[in-house]
């Protein structure tokens, strides 16, 4: 029978672990240090802590300052980041494999083309990592996984069962059932906070991925919430972002029929729900950011932080009305498939500015370099790469294109059936462009230097004839690629 209490703090949630019986680990220093304003000397085996949000856009950061003030402007930023297939599931199995969808074959967030049980686990960076490293998810893992199963690789697994309900308290930890009350996201930051203290410092360093839901849609519903999936927001922060706009240049496009989807224009009372839908993600984003306070200061109160390689993602972005969408992602624009990135570690030049383009499948490759580990795995060689060069050396990978794709659109479909599209983003003499071709043929081309919110499509244009040609040719090499064809 699992323990009931109130997810109210890191101490209620060190008691309850120490009575589940997952260990202890050595007492904090008694004088934590401060963050240092300096970057640390590159460690040989460094911590490594992920915080996962799930739909989180490159617009949202603004309700985040602890990820700006005590990631970004610590470590750096990657503004040019990309979810190859823009969906939880495909999205990340790319992130614990560093192989695109196309090579890993989790297509959907369902069965049998997707979803957790589609997933291949015996090669993941957590296989990798252990046993040098302790490892350990908290949070949200892939879509429809409500099991005692533990994936191999991994030491401490905290999962709730009711993944999309930001109330619900069973849980799985470690295999074995348990209640914790309290608000999803706040339990998260909770039980990370407490992985840290009782694992730093320690003979063995350790990997932390944190999976917060927020601001994916979620329940408990309201009954005045507007018809569109909303998250549930903590008491504490509700209706503090209310009436904040939605200011893409692409909502409501105006023009569409360059777009192979020409929705209708929104309605005035569809945009005012939008507008809903946005307060109510950036007030469940709010809990995140308390979340992510907690774990950098339970990282300081370890004497780790300088030790300690901190990524911040999301898993894809979210299209909120953008060329009259309504919602959701795997689409090929930029609100889908832009997403968040920045990390701060040893080594780390604090505030720097990376536009090289990366995606999801270089995070694993980079992690497994910073832990010295780059060449240890046997598995699948992965298509991504260690991007942390790219932090000095703006000229690393920069002619590297990123694929962009989505499977089929049944998930009852074989994953050989046809794509919804195959898409490739990339520099040409030092420009970005993106280029989509879609099951029907269609094809768009955006010139993202100059029309970085995708509201004209340049495919069949005469004046972009050479561009259009150059990265069709770029797409074909690189649509099915694998291992260091992608490179």
């Amino acid at each position: 029978m699992g323990r009931r209490l109130r997810s109210s703090g890191t101490a209620a949630v060190a008691v309850f672990i120490a009575v589940a019986g997952l260990g202890s680990g050595a007492p904090a220093p008694a004088t934590p240090p401060s963050e240092s304003a300096t970057p640390t000397a590159v460690t040989a085996s460094p911590n490594v802590v992920l915080i996962l949000l799930d739909d989180t856009r490159t617009d949202d950061m603004d309700v985040l300052p602890a990820v700006n003030r005590r990631i970004s402007a610590k470590g750096a930023t990657f503004t040019n980041a990309v979810s190859p297939f823009s969906l939880c599931c495909p999205a990340r199995a790319t992130l614990l494999t560093g192989r695109y969808a196309h090579n890993h074959h989790v297509l959907s967030n369902h069965a049998p083309l997707g979803g957790w049980t589609k997933f291949r686990d015996a090669n993941t960076i957590a296989t990798w990592l252990d046993p040098t490293y302790r490892t350990a998810l908290i949070g949200k893992y892939l879509n429809e996984y409500e099991s005692p199963y533990i994936p191999p690789g991994w030491d401490e697994w905290m999962t709730p069962k009711g993944t999309y309900n930001y109330t619900y308290d069973r849980w799985f930890i470690n295999g074995s059932n348990a209640t914790i009350e309290g608000y999803q996201t706040d339990t998260i930051g909770d039980l990370s906070a407490d992985f840290i203290s009782r694992n730093a410092p320690a003979a063995e360093p350790f990997f932390l991925f944190t999976s917060i839901v927020a601001p994916h849609g979620g329940l408990p519903a309201e009954a005045d919430d507007p018809p569109f999936p909303t998250p549930n927001v903590s008491p504490r922060y509700r209706d503090m972002d209310a009436g904040t706009p939605l200011t893409d240049p692409s909502f409501n496009e105006a023009d569409v029929s360059d777009k192979p989807l020409r929705p209708a224009p929104l309605s005035e009372s569809e945009q005012t729900g939008l507008v809903e839908v946005n307060a109510q993600r950036r007030e469940s984003m709010r809990s995140a950011n308390h979340a992510t306070n907690q774990i950098i200061r339970a990282l300081v109160d370890a004497g780790e932080l300088g030790s300690t390689y901190v990524f911040f993602l999301s898993d894809n972005g979210f299209l909120m009305g953008e060329h009259r969408i309504r919602g959701g992602k795997v689409a090929p624009y930029e609100v889908s498939v832009k997403v968040p990135m920045s990390v701060r570690g040893p080594g780390i030049t604090r505030g720097a500015t990376v536009d090289t383009l990366v995606g999801l499948q270089d995070f694993a490759p980079t992690v497994l370099a910073a832990a010295g580990q780059g060449a240890a795995h046997t598995g699948p060689a992965a298509d991504g790469i260690d991007v942390l060069p790219a932090v000095e050396d703006p000229t690393y990978a920069a002619r590297r294109p990123i694929v962009i794709e989505a499977g089929p659109k049944s998930d009852r479909a074989a994953d050989t059936d046809p794509y919804r599209f195959h898409g490739i983003t990339a520099r040409l003499d030092g420009d970005q462009y993106k280029l989509v071709r879609r099951e029907s043929g269609f094809v768009e081309l955006y010139d993202l230097e100059r029309d970085p919110h995708e509201l004209e499509n340049r495919a069949g244009d005469p004046a972009y004839a050479d561009q259009q040609q150059r990265m069709q040719a770029r797409l074909d090499a690189y649509e099915w690629c694998a291992g260091r064809g992608c490179r």
